[in-house]
């Protein structure tokens, strides 16, 4: 299959289609067709607890008409503080279902942060875990929601879980609400008894708004990335048309990465359902939790994040838990070093393959082949119906195989815009629909992607550019080196100083001059560190990207 515009084709699995057809249907089609085809599979499973895709329908539809009968109005927003529990799925369906639009938080946030997605979006509801009800109380000072909703953990735990939470766990973890901030809120429980009554639904339009995600905010003012309902319905159906050795109503899904992350909603959440899978469910990523629960679910699919992949690939005789049970995984939201991904190859004998995208895209536009021709150290092939071409940053003219340039990106998944931003919508997303990624790529003949680095990472080093990406994957290849990050100093002439940060293996010593001599020996020298500062951890965002940011600010003070 060659097509010269396209040369990726020729590459895609079999069976994997060139583009695909996006019902005209809201994104709650993709739970009622699941509920269709396969009523009695396993949908969420949580500590014991399982729920059908038909009773998880059910659960949707009951909060659905609670909120239509607590008055909720179609394209209101409902901001959404909840981990990866039963509930997030209930409550992210049942908005949508209700005509509301979700507005994804995460509960690691702190107050500024979550005070900003209120307000900016204009949520009138808030839906939060009962152990966040601090967070929730110190909110509401400053935005008029109209309604609170609370949930407990234990709500969806099975009998005798729930009874040893409540015993254990319940006020010691400060789970339990106040009880002026209680009676102040409304209950989700008390939500789906309201819904057991008939209520008229809206009929919901596939091109209105559905979502509502955030963006890191590391160069400014965190942004609204707006999506459709068409928009995740496409980028669900591309994401589960790439994997084609998935069984629709027989496969499982570890879902550890938040859902509150774009990757997370779409790549464990929607993915799972559009091919009705099981959704096992981890509030929290705890290693040791992490492969007890593979061990006894036996997962099938593991979408992640470098770090996930890292921490088990240092546990000591990791291969006892199973993991052998995972047919493929595919690493999103940061870059994926070639020696985590052949570390974890091995240990699993399944395969880990590097994807890419970004908020503004659902965010999956790129992934390595699951199991034909993958490329190491490449983001892969662009998904079925989504165009990628790399420009000249200046002109803006399309680059040959092999030139530096800027990543552009078009198909069904791309967002709508910015949250009331109009400005910063048209300096991103062209009239023709292309959105800028700001990410430096490069692509190779037969059309797979490799990103150079994020273009306000490269450091500028005299006459060089630097990119941090190409020293740490030679850090990473140091046998005493776990996690590593190069970034550059600003320095008082305005050049800046290329600084590598790296944390060594437990129990393992090393010198910067051995780092420098391991470095030399595999690196031009304009590409050359100037120093090594040696850490514990290297700071990271709650999706596992190392904060460069707050390391080159912490070496400026220091």
């Amino acid at each position: 299959m060659s097509n010269p515009s396209h040369p990726w084709f020729a590459a895609y699995d079999e069976g994997v289609p060139q583009s695909i057809t996006v019902p005209h249907a809201p994104l709650t089609g993709l739970l009622a067709e699941a509920v269709r085809r396969f009523p009695n599979a396993p949908a969420v499973q949580f500590y014991g607890r399982t729920l059908s895709y038909y009773e998880l329908s059910g659960e949707v539809l009951r909060f659905a008409r609670g909120l239509v009968r607590a008055g909720l109005e179609p394209g209101e927003r409902v901001l959404l503080l909840l981990p990866n529990v039963p509930q997030a799925v209930i409550c992210y369906y049942g908005v949508l279902l209700a005509g509301g639009v979700v507005v994804l938080s995460n509960p690691l946030f702190d107050a500024d942060t979550l005070l900003h997605h209120a307000r900016d979006s204009g949520a009138s509801t808030i839906v939060a875990l009962s152990l966040f009800h601090e967070l929730v109380a110190e909110a509401r000072q400053h935005v008029p929601f109209q309604r609170v909703v609370y949930t407990n953990l234990k709500e969806y735990l099975p009998p005798v879980q729930r009874q040893l939470f409540t015993l254990l766990r319940q006020d010691r973890e400060g789970h339990r609400v106040p009880a002026n901030e209680s009676e102040r809120g409304l209950w989700l429980a008390r939500l789906r008894k309201d819904g057991e009554t008939e209520v008229a639904l809206p009929t919901l339009d596939p091109a209105a708004p559905a979502v509502i995600l955030y963006t890191s905010g590391t160069t400014g003012e965190a942004k609204g990335v707006v999506h459709s309902h068409r928009s995740l319905y496409a980028n669900a159906l591309q994401t589960s048309a790439w994997f084609t050795g998935a069984e629709p109503g027989n496969e499982r899904v570890l879902c550890a990465i938040p859902f509150s992350h774009s990757y997370g909603m779409t790549a464990a959440m929607n993915f799972a359902v559009a091919i009705a899978a099981s959704m096992i469910l981890l509030p929290t990523f705890e290693t040791q939790n992490v492969l007890h629960t593979i061990r006894r679910e036996r997962p099938t699919i593991f979408p992640g994040v470098p770090p996930m992949y890292a921490a088990l690939n240092e546990v000591r005789d990791v291969r006892k838990f199973g993991l052998s049970s995972l047919k493929g995984c595919i690493s999103g939201a940061a870059p994926l070093p070639v020696e985590i991904q052949e570390g974890f190859e091995r240990i699993t004998r399944g395969r880990l393959v590097e994807g890419y995208g970004l908020s503004e895209a659902g965010p999956v536009t790129h992934a390595n082949p699951i199991f034909g021709k993958r490329r190491a150290g490449t983001i892969g092939l662009p998904l079925p119906g989504t165009e990628a071409r790399v420009v000249d940053v200046e002109s803006g003219a399309d680059l040959p195989p092999g030139a530096i340039g800027e990543l552009l990106v078009r198909g069904p998944q791309v967002m709508q815009g910015y949250w009331q931003r109009p400005a910063e919508t048209a300096e991103v997303l062209s009239a023709d629909g292309w959105l800028h990624t700001g990410d430096l790529a490069r692509t190779t003949s037969d059309g797979y992607f490799q990103i150079i680095e994020r273009k306000k990472d490269v450091i500028v080093a005299g006459r060089f550019n630097i990119y941090p990406r190409d020293v740490e994957e030679v850090l990473y290849e140091h046998p005493k080196i776990v996690d590593a990050a190069v970034v550059g100093i600003p320095q008082a002439d305005g050049s800046s100083e290329v600084k590598a940060f790296v944390v060594l293996r437990e129990g393992e010593r090393a010198t910067e001059a051995e780092v420098f001599a391991f470095l030399r020996e595999r690196l031009h020298i304009e590409s050359m560190p100037t120093s090594v500062e040696f850490r514990q951890a290297l700071p990271r965002s709650f999706i596992g990207k190392v904060l460069r940011r707050v390391l080159a600010s912490e070496s400026t003070k220091s």
